[in-house]
C-alpha cells in the first residue's frame, strides 16, 4: 500500500513538473508579448493590441465549452476505448469552428474606418485558428496526462515568437497587426510539432478520411458533435457570459476613457500573468483528474487539496506584489505606467479570487453540471453591467479595478454557496 502511494505521488510530481514547465514557457511567452508591446508601442497602438488580446481570449471562450472542456471530460470516460480517434475528430471540429470565427473578424475589419482597429481585426482573423490550434494540442496532451509533449511545444513557441517580434521591432514593422500574425505563426509551428509527437506516440487508432470514407467519417463526426454539444449546451452560455463579465469593463473603459486607459488595465493584468500561469499549470491537470474521480468522496478530497494549493499561492503572491509594486513596475515597464502601480495593491487579489472559484467550477464541469456555472455568470454579468457603468464612468481605471475585483469576489462567494448547498447532489451523477 505504501509503495503504491509512493508511486502515485511520484507520478503526480512528474506530471506536475512538466505541467509547470509547460505553463512557464507559454506564460513567459504571453507575458513577454504584452510587456514588450507595452514598452515598444505607443499607448494607443498598445491599446489596440490589448483589445485584440481581449478578443482572442473571447475566442477561447467559444472553443472551451464546445471543444476543449468536453475533450478533458470525455477522454477518460465516454470515449476511453477510442480516445485517439475521438481526439482527431475534435481537431477537425476546431478547424470548422475557428474558420467561421475568422470569417466574422474579416467582415468586421472591412467595416472599420480606423486603421488600428482594421489591422487588429485582420490580425485576429489570421491568428485565431492557429493560436487555438496550439491550445487544443496542449489540452489533448493534458487529457492523456502527457504534459511533457505540451512543454516541448512551448520550448519552440517562446524563442520563435520573441525573436521574430524583436526582429520586426528593429525593422520598425512591429504593430498590433504584425504582433497578432507572429502569435499565429509561432502557434502553428508549435502546435503542429506537438500534434506530430502525439500521433507518433498513439498509433492505436486513426479517424476515417472525410473524403475517401465520407459516410463512416460523417457517422463518427456526428456522434462526436452531438456529444460535444450535450456538454456545451450549458457550457457555451456559461462561456459567453464569462465573455460578458470579462470584456464589459474593457468595453466601458474604451468607450468612456479611450485606448490609453485600456492599455493601463492590460498592464495591470499582464503584471499578474506569471502568478496566473503558475496556477494554470495545476488547473490544466485539475479537470482531467476531477473527471477521473470515481466517487463524490474522492472528488471532495481533491477539491480541498486544490483549494489549499491555490489559496496559499494566491495569498503569497498578493503579499509580494503589494510590497514590491513600485520596483516591479519600473523593472517591467521602465518609466511608463508608474502612476498606476499602486492599483496593484488591490488588483493583486485577482489570482486568489479567480483560482479559488475555478476549483469549484472545475468540480461542476467534471460532473457535467455546467448549468450552475451559467447561472452564476448570469448574475455576475448583471452585477458588472449595473455597477460597471456607474463606477467606470466616474472613476475611470480605478473604478474598473474595483468592478473587476467585486465581480470576482461575488463569483467566488456564489460558487462556494452552490458547492456547500448542492455539492452532495453530485454524488448521484
Amino acid at each position: 500500500m505504501i509503495g503504491k502511494l509512493r508511486n502515485l505521488s511520484q507520478t503526480f510530481a512528474h506530471r506536475a513538473g512538466w505541467a509547470l514547465l509547460d505553463q512557464a514557457l507559454y506564460g513567459v511567452s504571453n507575458f513577454l508579448a504584452n510587456t514588450l508591446m507595452a514598452r515598444w508601442l505607443e499607448p494607443s497602438e498598445y491599446g489596440a493590441f490589448a483589445l485584440g488580446w481581449m478578443l482572442l481570449l473571447m475566442g477561447f471562450q467559444l472553443q472551451n465549452p464546445l471543444i476543449t472542456e468536453p475533450l478533458a471530460v470525455y477522454t477518460p470516460n465516454r470515449f476511453r476505448f477510442a480516445p485517439h480517434v475521438y481526439q482527431q475528430l475534435v481537431v477537425q471540429m476546431h478547424w470548422i469552428l475557428t474558420g467561421v470565427i475568422s470569417l466574422f473578424f474579416v467582415i468586421l475589419a472591412l467595416f472599420q474606418a480606423d486603421a488600428a482597429f482594421r489591422g487588429v481585426y485582420f490580425g485576429l482573423a489570421l491568428a485565431l485558428p492557429f493560436v487555438q490550434y496550439a491550445m487544443l494540442a496542449r489540452r489533448i496532451c493534458y487529457a492523456n496526462l502527457m504534459p511533457k509533449l505540451s512543454a516541448l511545444g512551448g520550448a519552440i513557441y517562446l524563442p520563435l515568437f520573441v525573436c521574430s517580434a524583436f526582429l520586426l521591432h528593429q525593422l520598425s514593422l512591429l504593430n498590433a497587426f504584425t504582433a497578432m500574425v507572429l502569435m499565429g505563426l509561432a502557434s502553428l509551428v508549435s502546435g503542429y510539432w506537438v500534434m506530430a509527437l502525439w500521433k507518433k506516440d498513439f498509433k492505436q487508432g486513426t479517424a476515417p478520411h472525410p473524403v475517401k470514407h465520407f459516410r463512416f467519417w460523417f457517422a463518427l463526426f456526428r456522434t462526436v458533435v452531438l456529444a460535444q454539444w450535450r456538454y456545451g449546451r450549458w457550457g457555451l452560455p456559461a462561456s459567453l457570459l464569462w465573455v460578458v463579465v470579462s470584456s464589459l469593463p474593457y468595453v466601458l473603459l474604451l468607450h468612456l476613457h479611450g485606448l490609453e486607459a485600456v492599455a493601463g488595465l492590460r498592464v495591470l493584468e499582464n503584471t499578474l500573468a506569471p502568478v496566473n500561469s503558475f496556477l494554470s499549470a495545476f488547473n490544466s491537470l485539475m479537470l482531467p483528474a476531477f473527471a477521473r474521480a470515481g466517487s463524490y468522496a474522492a472528488l471532495e478530497g481533491m477539491v480541498r487539496r486544490y483549494l489549499f494549493l491555490f489559496g496559499a499561492v494566491g495569498g503569497l503572491a498578493w503579499l509580494l506584489m503589494s510590497w514590491l509594486h513600485e520596483p516591479l513596475f519600473y523593472f517591467l515597464y521602465g518609466g511608463s505606467y508608474q502612476d498606476i502601480s499602486q492599483y496593484l495593491l488591490w488588483f493583486g487579489w485577482m489570482p486568489l479570487l479567480t483560482w479559488l472559484a475555478e476549483v469549484f467550477f472545475g468540480a461542476f464541469r467534471a460532473r457535467e453540471q455546467t448549468r450552475w456555472i451559467a447561472w452564476l455568470y448570469l448574475i455576475a454579468a448583471v452585477f458588472t453591467g449595473v455597477v460597471g457603468v456607474l463606477l467606470i464612468r466616474s472613476a475611470g481605471l480605478q473604478g474598473t479595478v474595483f468592478v473587476i475585483l467585486s465581480t470576482q469576489a461575488l463569483l467566488l462567494t456564489m460558487a462556494l454557496a452552490v458547492w456547500l448547498r448542492f455539492g452532495r447532489l453530485l454524488k448521484s451523477k
